[in-house]
């Protein structure tokens, strides 16, 4: 798998989750930031190849946020690629994804009602696949 590709659209996810109520909070984005520099620290400092597709997380979620894209269309654009590449997403990957989604939406006042939602349709469309 190209993880370059994964962690773009692991941006996308972050950004669906965190815009899901329609607004994006400073403690979301520190999520994202927290999140990224713990992913770097797992890679190690020899895979440089890894580090730099983990960056791309947060460029695409920066990239949706400057652009003001919808959280619909950022969640759809990430469920297409696990279905495109469902034979490539294994269980890390999965619980990876899960991970940052519970993250970004609990970094403000806890997980909402339409944050949850959005996840539990993420744990129903990754319990499909594999």
């Amino acid at each position: 798998m190209d993880y370059s590709l994964f962690y773009t659209e692991l941006g996308r996810l972050a950004y669906a989750v965190a815009r899901a109520d329609g607004i994006i909070h400073s403690e979301e984005v520190d999520r994202i930031c927290d999140f990224i520099g713990q992913e770097i620290e797992n890679a190690g400092s020899d895979n440089k190849s890894l580090r730099e597709a983990i960056f791309k997380s947060g460029a695409e979620f920066n990239r949706l946020r400057n652009s003001n894209a919808s959280a619909r269309e950022a969640f759809t654009d990430f469920t297409d690629f696990i279905d495109t590449n469902a034979s490539e997403i294994d269980s890390r990957l999965k619980n990876l994804s899960l991970r940052i989604a519970f993250r970004v939406a609990s970094a403000y006042e806890g997980v909402n009602e339409t944050e949850s939602a959005l996840i539990e349709k993420l744990k129903k469309k990754l319990d499909l696949i594999n």
